[in-house]
């Protein structure tokens, strides 16, 4: 029988390059992302029918102390989380501590990333250890989760999401952070987690990449377990006709888009006698 250990890794403010940005230690940006995370992010793990054995939340290290303190607050009541700071985040720093907190006795790691403005269905963790019983090395994706757009609730798929958990050996342990989500199938197989709704991505105004994508749905379709109630309350509820228009006018766009990215590439791929490069 192996003794998993489950961590799950959070980035609140770490430097994407080695470049300082005062944007990410800014009052303004950093009063919306905590709110996020106390609203959403913290209760989901928080309220897990299983919880991890640890949580790590990596800040860097400019992060003025009215941040720190409020950080602190939560931690205080919920023990297995705790702060990072860092200058340059790189592998080299970030490995040795997620390495540290590994427990001597513990042979088999599970590592799940989480963004600091989403969150998890409340049976996330224990629907992923159970797939992660048997202790293979592999990447465990859940396939199917939800977006909050302005008032609006999504439901979307994705074979290779910002929430998977790699499965390994402690010993030597690489973790989920091996490389970006969207390319972790180089490094092993991906096995699809079947959990409805298995986590919430919140758009907002300081999202880099998160854009509203998928079925507009009815608020009343969503398990109680999938959404912390800050979000809920926050959805609207929506007739089945607003649905069918919203999203006919959806798959009409990403039509739109799809056929103007065709175009584009046939337009490149031109033969040299119509001006090609070819």
């Amino acid at each position: 029988m192996h003794n998993i250990f489950h961590i799950i890794l959070t980035r609140f403010n770490t430097r994407i390059s080695t470049r300082f940005d005062p944007h990410a230690i800014s009052p303004e940006w950093l009063g919306t992302r905590m709110r996020l995370f106390r609203d959403v992010t913290f209760p989901s793990v928080a309220s897990q029918s299983r919880l991890p054995d640890a949580w790590l939340v990596f800040f860097d290290e400019n992060t003025p102390e009215a941040t720190r303190d409020e950080f602190h607050q939560l931690a205080a009541t919920l023990p297995l989380m705790r702060a990072e700071y860092f200058g340059d985040f790189n592998a080299d720093l970030w490995g040795p501590r997620i390495k540290r907190i590994i427990p001597p006795d513990a042979d088999w790691l599970l590592t799940t990333g989480l963004d600091s403005d989403d969150g998890l269905n409340r049976c996330f963790i224990e629907s992923v250890q159970y797939r992660a019983r048997q202790c293979d090395c592999k990447f465990i994706n859940p396939t199917m989760g939800l977006i909050v757009a302005d008032g609006r609730l999504y439901r979307k798929r994705d074979f290779s999401s910002a929430f998977m958990t790699f499965s390994e050996p402690a010993a030597g342990c690489r973790t989920v952070w091996l490389d970006i989500h969207t390319r972790v199938g180089r490094h092993g197989p991906v096995e699809q987690l079947g959990l409805p709704d298995a986590w919430i991505q919140v758009v907002h105004g300081g999202n880099l990449l998160n854009r509203t994508r998928g079925v507009r749905i009815s608020p009343t379709k969503v398990s109680p377990d999938a959404l912390p109630q800050a979000l809920l309350e926050s959805v609207t509820d929506v007739t089945r006709g607003a649905l069918l228009l919203d999203n006919s006018l959806g798959l009409l766009r990403r039509y739109a888009r799809s056929a103007w990215r065709r175009g584009c590439r046939v337009w490149s791929d031109r033969p040299t006698w119509l001006g090609g490069s070819q």
